[in-house]
């Protein structure tokens, strides 16, 4: 039995429950709990009515999560083991949210039969993770270290990874012992493949400063030192749902708008090849590196190509393309993954990421420097 129902625009949950007050938490409540989404009790348990738009957030799964939560509680209900195969998704948090692992999805009513059995498959992947360096198939792999390519992206020239200098998920019971490799690993790719610019999505300039000052000598540093790491500082929130504004989820880092801007200022005005990092090498990193490959002339199968190769690194998450192809949509316009045609004058996606940089009032003279630096390996 679902927890939920459609009505026109309206979501209405229903819980056969008794007890004490209960909160809907989820992608749409940031997982905190609110009043706005607390349930009403009622003779037969428990009720509460959403519009879809209140519940319009999608979480690393691509579809919408939740789990319920007693009000006084630290943690959720316990899952239901027995809820419909498939109407689960692994958590990205460290303590699974306390509900073993799982959260429940909000799908939509025309999901079909094919759709389903690939949440399940990706829902066992995201379980998965690899607590050693020999359980990886490269070292690349390892480091989620990878160039970039597609459209005139020139070979050797853009590249992206792992935070190679300050840990992610140290504290992580499971993966603590493997984070040091992953780091030293792409910190000597880094140099194996001459990265001569840095652009950091995860730091600001004092952060790194702060932590770089006492760091050991490395290649890394010595980019920093020479002035050659930049910075871009975006959330998580801000490049996957606030992407079609100029509004910074924390007050110290970029809205989404500027930070575009930043990088395509830093790559137009440093020499390549370049590197593309935040922590984990895949929220922040995911949409920079495919609104770059857009721009580059990379059609729709390259980019999620490129994405979902994340998944690889093992860590017990999940990153579905449906959370970057929403992301862009909200940028772009829907029409940034049309291939584009020279007999009719257009350039699909490069078109509509040139359009939307002008806009947002970058000089063509920059995008143009830019661009030719990426399809350059000088």
């Amino acid at each position: 039995m679902l927890h939920y129902r459609y009505k026109e625009h309206d979501v209405i949950f229903t819980l056969p429950l008794q007890g004490k007050p209960l909160y809907l938490v989820g992608t749409f409540s940031n997982w905190q709990k609110q009043a706005a989404f607390k349930f009403e009790k009622v003779e037969s348990g428990y009720v509460l009515k959403k519009s879809r738009n209140d519940l319009n957030k999608i979480g690393n799964s691509g579809y919408i999560e939740y789990c319920l939560w007693g009000e006084d509680d630290s943690q959720p209900l316990p899952f239901i083991k027995d809820y419909p195969v498939g109407y689960f998704f692994n958590s990205q948090s460290f303590d699974c949210q306390g509900n073993g692992g799982c959260n429940y999805l909000l799908l939509p009513e025309n999901i079909n039969q094919a759709e389903l059995e690939q949440i399940g498959k990706d829902s066992e992947r995201s379980l998965t993770v690899k607590k050693t360096s020999a359980e990886f198939s490269s070292e690349h792999t390892l480091a989620n270290f990878r160039q970039v390519t597609g459209g005139d992206l020139a070979a050797g020239v853009l590249f992206r990874s792992y935070h190679p200098v300050i840990p992610s998920r140290s504290e992580h019971p499971l993966l603590s012992d493997i984070e040091a490799q992953r780091q030293q690993t792409a910190m000597r790719l880094l140099e194996e493949h001459h990265i001569r610019t840095v652009i950091n999505l995860s730091e600001t300039s004092e952060e790194l400063t702060n932590f770089l000052r006492l760091a050991p000598l490395s290649y890394y540093k010595a980019l920093w030192s020479e002035g050659q790491v930049k910075h871009a500082p975006m959330a998580y929130e801000t490049v996957y749902f606030m992407s079609d504004r100029d509004e910074s989820f924390n007050a110290d880092e970029l809205g989404f708008q500027t930070g575009i801007q930043t990088i395509i200022r830093h790559i137009a005005s440093s020499p390549g090849p370049y590197h593309v990092h935040c922590r984990l090498g895949s929220d922040r990193t995911g949409v920079v590196v495919a609104f770059l490959q857009l721009l580059m002339g990379a059609g729709k199968a390259e980019v999620e190509q490129n994405y979902l190769r994340t998944n690889e690194m093992a860590i017990g998450e999940f990153r579905s393309f449906r959370l970057l192809e929403q992301a862009l949509y909200r940028a772009l316009g829907e029409g940034c993954f049309e291939a584009g045609s020279l007999e009719a004058g257009s350039f699909g996606g490069r078109s509509v990421v040139k359009d939307y940089l002008q806009r947002l009032g970058l000089p063509c003279s920059i995008i143009d420097r830019a661009c030719q630096h990426l399809s350059c390996n000088e």
